[in-house]
């Protein structure tokens, strides 16, 4: 039967009395019975369901690959079907390479790369976490690790440190631009700082090099002493000539 003018809203069938569900679809009107609504329902949530399941299985193989996990793993990660399971699987994945390169770069003492691993697997699950404020211990942990490492690969400059809080918060803009000693904060666990609105704050150290960083001394040698050239010997007059001539 139709419906002219199509209705806007739920109302009765004018030839059946059933009640008319009416909803949107991309901008479509969609009319169903009341018996057909759980069916669409739930195949909307099914898509819906599937379009999360495969952004969020998409950053962690990303994050994945940062951190150089198997690619064969990473490729039969990606080609499962978008369920809840396959985004556990990945961020399994992704953990599971993260610490292999902790502990690689550990070994080694690159900070830098320890300090940037530990963040980037703070931030990503204090955001799969919904941002809690305050954020679990074990983030908490993590994004301790990160400030030491930083820490860390500061040394080699000196041995203090800027705190940057890139106008973060009150609480953070407290510390903005003030130097630390380096190994005092080791031990002070400064970062992130308590209280802050966003749990985990963006604040970060910057080296500060030392002023009065001993400088090579360069030890001069004395030169040789250059012997002075012989005199040359004047030529002899020529037979018969008069001295002085």
């Amino acid at each position: 039967m139709l419906l002219d003018p199509a209705p806007e809203r739920g109302r009765l069938c004018p030839r059946c009395r059933r009640r008319i569900v009416v909803r949107r679809v991309d901008g479509r009107r969609v009319l169903l019975t009341e018996e057909a609504l759980a069916v669409f329902e739930a195949e909307r949530q099914r898509e819906t369901n599937e379009r999360n399941w495969r952004s969020a299985r998409r950053r962690w193989l990303a994050l994945a690959r940062g951190v150089s996990a198997p690619s064969a793993r990473i490729s039969r990660v990606a080609a499962a079907p978008p369920t809840a399971a396959a985004v556990e699987a990945s961020r399994d994945l992704y953990l599971a390479a993260a610490d292999h390169a902790v502990r690689a770069a550990r070994r080694e003492k690159r900070w830098e790369e320890v300090a940037r691993v530990r963040r980037e697997q703070a931030a990503a699950l204090h955001l799969a976490a919904g941002s809690p404020v305050p954020p679990p211990e074990e983030l908490l942990a993590l994004h301790r690790e990160w400030s030491a490492a930083a820490l860390r690969s500061a040394v080699g400059f000196g041995g203090r440190v800027e705190l940057v809080a890139a106008g973060c918060c009150e609480i953070c803009d407290r510390d903005d631009g003030h130097a630390f000693r380096i190994a005092a904060e080791l031990r002070a666990h400064r970062l992130p700082h308590e209280g802050c609105p966003r749990g985990l704050c963006p604040c970060d150290w910057y080296p500060l090099p030392d002023a009065k960083a001993a400088k090579r001394r360069v030890r001069r040698r004395r030169a040789a002493a250059v012997p002075e050239p012989a005199p040359t010997p004047e030529p002899a007059p020529p037979p018969g000539a008069e001295p002085g001539a």
